[in-house]
């Protein structure tokens, strides 16, 4: 696990930075984070930053840019194409962005290669196939009018993730977000950040145009920054129901932003007296740690 987490383009220290517009750049905030492993409590990276207001405005500024841009000339087939890329991109640096996020969350890195890997590619793929699958609609024009209904983006999203799947979550969210044509600003759990963070040049290595896919670190100040903006259009968030409630409740009095969210506890167990006390610890283990 070492080797891999630790090569030269997944060191966990070099994740300080936000990655917005296609590349790391430095937050004007003075804000930071320190990520630390579950086992033993030792630091495995700090100085990861806590965007603030002015990041996120211009997280914002280049995913409207981004939407009205470049990424609204790309057709259906070539999202598909994008998709098709960054799932073929999968196969050669997913494990290593995994196994750097299992420093931070304590995912046993041996359910990366088969559950994790096909997990997040197959749905990569599955979505592809809905980039031309968005059917309208037609009414009759007996009233003399003709009605017409089609899908369109609604723009820019966000996604608010938990410790436990964060690439997985990411993926989960983002690959229906762009099959549709949205723009997506990701905030990974300030518990793990540095897979999200490692996954963001990947999208550009797929054909995807910078701006489309945005990383911004940071704590809970951030996640309300997102729920609130004016000009994020939807946001998803996965956790905890407080949260859940604080966001849907920022989303109504800002622009009233559609929202998604993803609740409730955590592999809750039940067990009998008359249980393998083994295998149940087998079992419940392995449901917390595997989603």
């Amino acid at each position: 696990m070492g080797s891999l987490a630790q090569s030269k383009d997944l060191d966990p220290r070099s994740f300080t930075k936000l990655y917005i517009n296609g590349e790391f750049v430095k937050s004007s905030s003075d804000r930071t984070l320190t990520v630390r492993n579950p086992k033993n409590n030792t630091v495995v990276a700090d100085g990861i930053p806590i965007a603030n207001e002015a990041d996120v405005d211009l997280a914002v500024k280049h995913a409207e840019e981004a939407f009205w841009g470049s990424w609204s000339k790309f057709t259906a087939m070539q999202r598909m194409e994008c998709l098709h890329k960054l799932a073929a991109i999968m196969e050669e640096k997913l494990i290593p962005v995994l196994t750097l996020d299992s420093l931070t969350s304590g995912n046993p890195v041996s359910i990366i290669p088969t559950r994790e890997k096909n997990y997040i590619k197959n749905c990569i793929l599955y979505y592809s196939g809905w980039t031309d699958k968005q059917k309208g609609d037609y009414f009759p024009a007996d009233d003399g009018f003709v009605k017409l209904v089609r899908h369109e983006p609604l723009g820019v999203c966000a996604a608010v993730n938990p410790f436990n799947a964060s690439v997985a979550t990411f993926i989960l969210k983002a690959a229906p977000c762009l099959a549709t044509g949205n723009v997506l600003i990701v905030k990974p759990s300030e518990k793990t950040p540095l897979g999200s963070l490692a996954m963001g040049p990947l999208f550009e290595q797929a054909g995807f145009p910078p701006g489309v896919v945005q990383i911004l670190t940071g704590d809970g100040s951030t996640g309300a920054l997102l729920a609130k903006h004016m000009r994020i259009r939807k946001i998803s968030f996965t956790g905890s129901i407080p949260t859940g409630k604080a966001i849907q409740q920022a989303a109504a009095t800002s622009n009233l932003k559609r929202v998604t969210l993803e609740l409730g506890g955590k592999s809750p167990a039940i067990i009998f007296d008359d249980a393998d006390l083994e295998n149940a610890l087998t079992w419940t283990t392995n449901a917390i740690l595997a989603r």
